[in-house]
């Protein structure tokens, strides 16, 4: 019982993680469009943010499943070492890497192995939106240990 609710937990925190890093990553790229002087009205901001929803966050849950799957447990580990009192932090701060870790990672792919100069996720191109996209991880990464009682082993 206690590790279907770990599981669900864990899955919550995926989807938390995942809805919040798409819709981070669809502000990014509209205020860009916004800052070259697009005009973009309320019901196009919203079909947008439903496209990535629909096209971009499928692939997105994978990915942050995945990143997650390997941080969480460096983040129990390490919280173990520390004390309780980093739990939450360590958590927190896993989410948000796992997240740079992945578009680090995303972009040497296409570097490396097509030879594309191009990055993949508009919204890691700079340092503020690739910070906007860690931070819808590092949400997740804390509702994880939030969620969790205290006593419960990552």
């Amino acid at each position: 019982m206690a590790g279907l609710r770990m599981l669900g937990i864990f899955l919550f925190a995926v989807i938390v993680g995942t809805l919040l890093v798409s819709l981070g990553n669809t502000h990014v790229d509209l205020q860009a469009l916004i800052r070259a002087g697009a005009e973009i009205p309320t019901p196009v901001r919203i079909e947008a943010i439903k496209r990535d929803l629909i096209g971009f966050a499928p692939t997105l849950f994978v990915l942050i499943l995945l990143g997650y799957a390997i941080a969480f447990p460096v983040a129990g580990f390490t919280a173990r070492l520390l004390g309780p009192g980093w739990r939450r932090f360590g958590f927190t701060l896993a989410g948000g890497l796992a997240i740079a870790v992945m578009m680090m990672g995303i972009k040497i792919f296409y570097s490396a192995l097509m030879d594309s100069t191009i990055t993949p996720v508009a919204a890691s191109r700079d340092l503020q939106g690739l910070l906007t996209l860690c931070l819808g991880g590092a949400v997740g990464g804390y509702i994880f240990a939030a969620l969790q009682p205290a006593n419960t082993p990552e």
